[in-house]
């Protein structure tokens, strides 16, 4: 199972991140999961994305995307902020403010003893801690929109090149609209910084046996908030 999946994350398509759905990955749930952090150079990791991305000192697409460029089997082996580094290294590369190679060498130096470097700057702190404060509610949809609640819709098939919120294992499928959640830019197009316009999202429920077929644990309700391109007419 995982060196299939590993040839087939290789391919221009869907990459390894994409598991939703999936069998052959372990539990969902397992021990310990509600914490937020295992390790101490956890939440510092989340501090760096932090201020790279709310201080704009990345470049490249997003951080999403960006850590979908990992390998496969890097991906597969990384914990959550292994890949989180991952991603913010990229950008800061991309971005001029760290050279290629510059973490690799500051981490033997700190192996060989030196000190870890320090940096205080309380007015950043304040502009990262009201932006992480603002509220960016979604935009209300449009007078129109294509689809209503209670209307079914069938999610597009396809393989897209890049970035997507659209998940493999929902492709295909006909669910039915409980709401039109607001207006946003797709994601496919705007985390490459391309102009793309809002359009309506709707959040659509599909029944647990269309998408991966009789249970013996029942029928449930999986609830995704799609955008209105990812989504036809059945």
């Amino acid at each position: 199972m995982r060196r299939a999946y590993l040839e087939y994350a290789n391919r221009d398509v869907d990459g390894v991140h994409d598991m939703g759905g999936m069998d052959g990955f372990g539990p969902v749930l397992e021990p310990g999961g509600e914490v937020a952090y295992t390790e101490r150079w956890e939440p510092r990791v989340f501090a760096i994305h932090m201020v790279e991305e709310l201080e704009d000192l990345g470049a490249g697409p997003g951080a999403r995307a960006v850590r979908e460029e990992m390998p496969a089997a890097d991906y597969l082996a990384a914990s959550y902020y292994q890949r989180w580094l991952f991603s913010v290294e990229r950008r800061l590369e991309r971005s001029g403010v760290i050279a290629p190679g510059e973490v690799e060498e500051m981490v033997r130096r700190l192996a060989q003893g030196e000190a870890a470097p320090t940096h205080r700057d309380a007015a950043m702190t304040k502009r990262i801690q009201a932006r992480m404060a603002t509220v960016h509610p979604i935009d209300p949809p449009p007078d129109t929109v294509r689809f209503a609640p209670g209307q079914r819709v069938r999610v597009k098939r396809m393989d897209p090149a890049g970035h997507t919120r659209c998940p493999r294992y929902v492709r295909g499928v006909v669910g039915v609209v409980e709401t039109v959640r607001g207006a946003d830019r797709l994601p496919d197009r705007a985390t490459y910084g391309l102009e793309t316009p809002r359009e309506p999202v709707y959040s659509v429920a599909f029944a647990s046996r269309e998408l991966w077929g009789p249970s013996d644990e029942g029928v449930w309700t999986v609830a995704l908030d799609l955008w209105e391109s990812y989504l036809e007419a059945p």
